[in-house]
């Protein structure tokens, strides 16, 4: 008797069972989280990422410091733009309606005044998470062949300047050094003549003396 209640109970149970409807099970969503290392960006830098078309599109961006940026979706875009130095956080998340979407990711990174660069990335997911962060830092300036001609030719006019002025006074050493000589040489011709002078009246003066001592000895005998 016990047995025929416990199996009856489990016929009730299992026909409730299969009369109830079936309650929907929701399906994990296959979703695809990319993490790129850090970028270094010249400022103004600009970050362009293009996927399958969806309406399903949302952007997150952080700074460690208030600085200016954009950020704008579309169905198959987004972009983004730094144009302050600073540390930018972006989340990119784009996702589709049950079902899985095989694309191929493009990444492009417009930087300053040098060329662009891109990456692609393959993916087969119901969605994709993209965290990045960009360092946008200020270019650094190199002087152009026309600035490094200036200052070469600025260089070479001012060494020529001092040479022209140390010329200029070497010829002045030099003309007061001959002027100097030309004294020199007129005080000792001079010297020279009185000398002679002296010498030549002193040579007279002996033979006067010489010519009275004869006459005076003559006389004397």
């Amino acid at each position: 008797m016990k047995r025929s209640r416990l199996e009856a109970t489990l016929a009730i149970a299992m026909l409730i069972l299969v009369l109830l409807p079936s309650a929907p099970v929701q399906a994990k969503e296959d979703v695809t989280s990319i993490r790129l290392p850090i970028y270094e960006l010249y400022a103004p830098a600009k970050v362009v990422i293009s996927f399958a078309y969806t309406k399903n599109v949302t952007v997150h961006v952080s700074t460690l410091k208030t600085s200016l940026y954009k950020a704008t979706t579309s169905p198959v875009q987004v972009e983004f733009l730094g144009m302050d130095v600073d540390l930018y956080s972006v989340t990119v998340k784009v996702f589709y309606e049950n079902i899985n979407v095989r694309q191929t990711i493009q990444l492009g990174f417009f930087e300053g005044d040098r060329s662009a660069k891109g990456i692609e990335i393959d993916v087969t997911s119901q969605g994709v998470v993209f965290d990045m962060k960009f360092s946008v830092v200020k270019q650094p300036q190199f002087p152009t062949a026309e600035e490094m001609g200036e200052v070469m030719y600025q260089q070479w006019h001012s060494e020529l300047a001092t040479f022209e002025t140390r010329q200029q006074q070497l010829v002045s050493k030099l003309s007061d050094t001959s002027a100097t000589t030309g004294s020199l040489a007129a005080i000792a011709f001079g010297i020279c003549v009185a000398l002679i002078l002296v010498v030549f009246r002193m040579n007279r003066r002996v033979a006067e003396l010489s010519e009275w001592g004869i006459r005076h000895e003559e006389e004397r005998r």
